[in-house]
């Protein structure tokens, strides 16, 4: 299952509601949490002959739509504040 994230969830962590195949569960997102990253739930998957499988969460960032000139402010703060670059790596 994907299970979608607001930026700050998967950078605080948070406890996100999930459905499973037998109802909802409350699921722990560790913080510091990348998109792609894949969480299992044990016991949660498909039945068969040996058992419950387990089920995979796929996390997925999600930024909000058009930020107003707030919360525009707030990302240029944090951005300020955080000096992170993604792609360090890359040189």
């Amino acid at each position: 299952i994907v299970v979608p994230l607001a930026p700050l969830e998967a950078a605080l962590g948070a406890s996100v509601e999930v459905p499973t195949l037998t109802g909802k569960i409350a699921l722990t997102i560790p913080a510091g949490s990348q998109s792609g990253q894949r969480l299992r739930i044990k016991g949660k998957g498909l039945v068969s002959k040996k058992g419950t499988g387990d089920l995979y969460a796929i996390l997925k960032v999600v930024m909000p739509p058009k930020p107003d000139e707030k919360t525009r402010a707030l990302w240029q703060q944090l951005s300020e504040q955080a000096a992170f670059n993604p792609r360090t790596g890359w040189e």
